[in-house]
C-alpha cells in the first residue's frame, strides 16, 4: 500500500479534512498505519494556534494512533536542512519553535515577508522546503498520495499544484472531491469541537489584513506578536521606505486605526529598550529585461541591488546626532520621514533612466547583517564613475 502524507498547516481547512478523516473513515482510502501528517514550523505563529491543535486535534492524533511530525527549518541555508522537532504516534505537546524561526531572516535582513511571482516566499522557505527535504530522506523511492487541504474555491491552487505531480506522488484534495468551502469547513469543525478554529499564520502575516477586524482582535490578545510585526516593519522601514508590513497600510497605521492603545504604547516601550544603528543604504537600479529580446530597456526599471553596512551603534539619540553630523559633511541635512525615521539622502536615483544608484543614511533599530553581492562594489564604482554598466 502507497504511504499517505497529509500536509497540515494547522488552519481550518487542513485540520477539517484530517478531523474528517479520523472521525468519518470512510471518507478515506487508506489505512491510518500508511498515514504520516507532517507540519513545518515558522516559529511565530499565535499562540491559540497552538492551544487549539493540543486541546482538540493532539487527543484524536492519540486516539488513532496516526503519526505526526514536527519540523522546522535547521538554518537559513539550505545546507542546514531540517529538525525533527517530534516523530510520534502519542504526540504530547506542540513543537511551535525549531532552532530557526522566520523571524531571524526578516529581522537579520531587514525585510518584511515578500510576495512575488505566485510564491509566498516565506512559507516555502520556512514550510515548503523542510517538507520536501523530509520526505526526499524517509520516502525516497516510494510513490505516495499527498493530501492538500485546498478547498472548493481554490481552483488556482489545485490547478497549480496538479503541475508538480511526479512519478512517485499523485497529489490529493479532499475538500474540492466534497466540494467544501471554507465556510463549509468551519461550520463543520464548529459542529465537531464547538469552537470557531483560528487561522494559521504568522503574528506578522502581510496577508492577514484581508480581514482587519479579525486581526485586530488577534493582536488585541496576543499584544506581544502585535509588538514583533511593529519591530520588524520598523526595521525594515529603516532600510526602505516603501517596506510597510501591508500592501495598503503600515502595521503601526494599523494599530493606529484599530486603537490597539497597548500594542502601541508596549512597541514604543521595546523601541526605548533597543540598540539603535546608523545604516549606510546603497541600491543599483537595474534595467528591466525585454522578455523577447533579452536586451535591456534603459528606460523601465529592472531588479534592485542593494547593500547595508552599519556605521555605528549605540543609543538613539546618539545615532540621529552622528547622522546629522555625517549628513552635514555630505552637504545635506537629515530629516524625518512620516514615521519618524531619520534619513538623510546622499544620492537620489533618476526615475527616468536605468541603470542608476540610491544612496541614504538611516537610524534604526541595530541587528540587520552588513550584507552586499560580491560584484555590487565594482558595479557601484562604474556607476559613480558615469562609466557603463557591465550587463551579464
Amino acid at each position: 500500500m502507497d504511504k499517505v502524507v497529509l500536509s497540515l498547516g494547522m488552519g481550518v481547512d487542513s485540520v477539517g479534512v484530517l478531523t474528517r478523516f479520523l472521525l468519518e473513515p470512510e471518507t478515506r482510502d487508506f489505512k491510518l498505519d500508511d498515514l504520516i501528517v507532517m507540519t513545518a514550523m515558522t516559529g511565530d505563529e499565535f499562540t491559540e494556534t497552538a492551544e487549539h491543535m493540543e486541546r482538540f486535534i493532539l487527543p484524536l492524533m492519540r486516539k488513532f494512533s496516526v503519526r505526526y511530525v514536527q519540523l522546522s527549518r535547521g538554518g537559513p541555508l539550505a545546507s542546514s536542512r531540517y529538525a525533527v522537532l517530534d516523530d510520534s504516534r502519542q504526540p504530547k505537546r506542540m513543537h511551535m519553535v525549531g532552532p530557526w524561526r522566520l523571524r531571524d531572516e526578516q529581522l537579520g535582513n531587514g525585510t518584511v515577508p515578500q510576495f512575488a511571482h505566485g510564491k509566498r516566499i516565506c512559507s516555502v522557505k520556512s514550510k515548503a522546503d523542510p517538507l520536501e527535504w523530509w520526505k526526499e530522506d524517509h520516502l525516497a523511492g516510494l510513490t505516495y498520495q499527498h493530501i492538500l487541504g485546498f478547498s472548493a474555491e481554490e481552483g488556482r491552487r489545485i490547478l497549480k499544484d496538479s503541475t508538480y505531480t511526479s512519478a512517485s506522488r499523485r497529489a490529493r484534495f479532499p475538500l474540492a472531491e466534497w466540494g467544501w468551502t471554507r465556510a463549509d469547513t468551519l461550520g463543520y469543525l464548529h459542529e465537531v469541537f464547538g469552537t470557531t478554529w483560528p487561522r494559521s499564520c504568522c503574528v506578522y502575516c502581510p496577508f492577514a489584513a484581508s480581514d482587519a477586524d479579525h486581526l485586530a482582535d488577534r493582536w488585541r490578545r496576543e499584544p506581544e506578536g502585535a509588538v514583533l510585526a511593529l519591530l520588524m516593519e520598523r526595521r525594515a522601514m529603516a532600510l526602505n521606505p516603501r517596506a510597510t508590513l501591508f500592501s495598503r497600510t503600515s502595521a503601526v497605521q494599523f494599530a493606529i486605526d484599530h486603537r490597539l492603545c497597548r500594542v502601541l504604547a508596549l512597541a514604543e516601550e521595546a523601541l526605548r529598550r533597543e540598540t539603535w544603528a546608523l545604516y549606510d543604504v546603497r541600491r543599483i537600479y537595474h534595467a528591466a529585461v525585454d522578455k523577447k529580446t533579452g536586451r535591456r530597456i534603459p528606460t523601465k526599471k529592472g531588479t534592485a541591488w542593494r547593500s547595508v553596512k552599519t556605521l555605528s551603534e549605540g543609543s538613539r539619540q546618539q545615532m540621529i546626532a552622528e547622522l546629522h553630523r555625517r549628513a552635514r559633511a555630505h552637504g545635506t541635512e537629515a530629516q524625518a520621514d512620516d514615521f519618524a525615521i531619520m534619513r538623510a539622502q546622499l544620492c537620489t536615483p533618476d526615475p527616468e533612466r536605468f541603470p542608476t544608484t540610491e544612496r541614504f543614511l538611516s537610524v534604526g533599530p541595530a541587528g540587520v547583517h552588513d550584507k552586499e553581492r560580491r560584484s555590487f562594489h565594482s558595479l557601484w564604482t562604474r556607476l559613480a564613475d558615469q562609466t557603463s554598466l557591465f550587463m551579464a
